[in-house]
């Protein structure tokens, strides 16, 4: 089963907990049924003001998420993952000399592939050798242009 969403993440003080109306989690699973990111993005940040906790959100959502998990997994996928990341990557200092002469580092394939993971969809496919799985796609960038390229990275869970 995929890792539960970014926005179910965070705490909520007893004080407000107390203070919860249910009417933001009906809105959730309503927008959660209907894949409405505009209804689910300001039921979200409503449920965040009201001070539910993601053990809350999800013990909520449960239900509905059981008619489609797939879709539902998709759907607060592709709204909370950030389709695109940049990052600068720098060799350590530290590291022995031969680590500095080779053209792709230990550190900098490292470094490529969690960035290139961290946007990656979670969600699992019927077929995951399919044609249509995700795939993510990275440019290695340095002071003399592009270094290095790699394309259609798939998770084959």
């Amino acid at each position: 089963q995929p890792s539960r969403p970014s926005c179910f993440h965070g705490e909520a003080s007893p004080r407000r907990a107390r203070a919860m109306s249910s009417d933001v989690l009906a809105d959730l699973r309503s927008a959660l049924r209907a894949r409405d990111e505009e209804k689910w993005l300001a039921a979200v940040g409503r449920a965040a003001e009201e001070g539910y906790n993601g053990e809350q959100i999800a013990e909520a959502l449960e239900e509905t998420i059981k008619e489609n998990p797939v879709a539902c997994y998709r759907f607060m996928e592709d709204t909370h993952r950030p389709p695109q990341a940049m990052a600068v990557l720098h060799m350590p200092a530290d590291g022995e000399e031969w680590e500095h002469q080779v053209h792709y580092s230990d550190t900098l394939f490292q470094g490529v592939l969690d960035k290139v993971w961290s946007v990656y969809p979670r969600v699992p496919h019927e077929d995951p050798w399919a044609d249509g799985v995700d795939k993510a796609h990275c440019e290695v960038i340095s002071s003399n242009g592009v270094t290095m390229k790699v394309t259609g990275l798939a998770s084959r869970f």
